[in-house]
């Protein structure tokens, strides 16, 4: 087939009007309007949900990083064998779950106490 003797495209939509209503938002009944102080409280909480975020990020590196060098710099720690497994390798097999549960649980603990508190402010309006 040359090049002159493709079909034209053509574009294939739907006509069953049910199938276009669901991709449209559903329209809420009774939608109060947001005012100009909820929006403040609303960025206030994104803006101290993503400082918790980067906290947690950053105090996690730091953790797993001091993990990292104290395995690699203290050669003691190769000499000591738990079942016949050194115990820098179990600290590599098991040791970052620990951290990574505290993380998170130290985030949730601390993320809905923002939201509490976002809801008191909130209410109080």
């Amino acid at each position: 087939m040359s090049e002159g003797d493709r079909p034209a495209r053509e574009r294939v939509t739907s006509v069953d009007p049910a199938a276009a209503a669901r991709h449209r938002p559903p329209v809420r009944a009774g939608a109060v309007p947001v005012g100009e102080a909820e929006t403040m409280f609303t960025r206030s909480l994104m803006r101290a949900q993503a400082r918790l975020a980067l906290a947690t990020v950053l105090s996690f590196v730091v953790v797993v990083a001091c993990v990292i060098v104290l395995i690699t710099r203290v050669p003691a720690l190769d000499d000591v064998v738990v079942a016949g497994v050194p115990v820098p390798w179990l600290i590599q097999a098991y040791g970052f779950f620990p951290i990574i549960l505290v993380h998170a649980l130290i985030y949730a603990v601390l993320a809905r106490r923002a939201e509490r508190r976002f809801n008191a402010l909130v209410e109080h309006e």
